[in-house]
């Protein structure tokens, strides 16, 4: 459900972040590329989507050596993503977690984003959140690896092209085709976003052309 009249902030600069917390999907590389540029960029905000619906997954996301710990849950307790990432040097300010958005009602976040960053470290399909984010026309970042290789064309959004390996670990002992991404890589197509927001908005219209050919079959 693309928009026509997206309504991003005028004083801040939104950078989605989403899909159920694990080290899989490669939210710690977006925590430490949004780190390093929310140094450069204060009015930088990062949102977050990354409700697990098993959280026990949750407590592989410090592999990577990028953040430390997971955040805490409980079956009583919504889960502290915004506590997670002040521990990890993201001022509460600079956050803004969602929580659990029905699906039919997240083009309404996707509307006032002005970039998503999709570092994820492999993906069996294409990602539907990647895909929501480009039918969606946001300007989108994607790691070029394993499922995100069909949805990749520098027409229509913003490969991450450096990938290195990522070694087994349980239960994943077959990971020949994983991508590890950049963060200075990320943090250069954040500033890429950040300072030509109409080259942005144009890959964004060329990405919500790209899903129209894309349908559940």
């Amino acid at each position: 459900r693309p928009s026509r009249d997206r309504r991003s902030s005028q004083d801040k600069f939104f950078i989605f972040s989403g899909g159920k917390l694990e080290f899989r999907k490669g939210q710690d590389i977006a925590v430490a590329a949004f780190r390093k540029f929310h140094r450069r960029h204060a009015d930088a905000v990062l949102v977050t989507a990354w409700h697990n619906p098993l959280p026990i997954t949750m407590t592989t996301i410090h592999r990577g050596g990028y953040v430390t710990g997971c955040p805490e849950f409980s079956a009583q307790v919504q889960i502290d993503f915004e506590g997670w990432l002040e521990s990890n040097g993201v001022p509460r300010s600079a956050c803004r977690d969602v929580g659990v958005v029905p699906n039919h009602l997240l083009p309404e976040v996707y509307q006032q984003i002005d970039a998503a960053v999709l570092p994820n470290r492999c993906e069996g399909g294409t990602n539907l959140v990647a895909m929501e984010c480009l039918a969606c026309g946001v300007p989108t970042i994607l790691s070029a690896n394993t499922g995100h290789l069909d949805l990749l064309d520098e027409a229509h959004c913003y490969p991450l092209l450096r990938q290195g390996p990522v070694g087994p670990f349980p239960p994943f002992l077959g990971t020949e085709g994983w991508g590890e991404s950049d963060v200075d890589e990320i943090v250069e197509a954040l500033e890429r976003v950040y300072v030509d927001r109409a080259t942005a908005a144009r890959r964004g219209a060329a990405a919500e052309r790209f899903m129209q050919d894309w349908s559940w079959e």
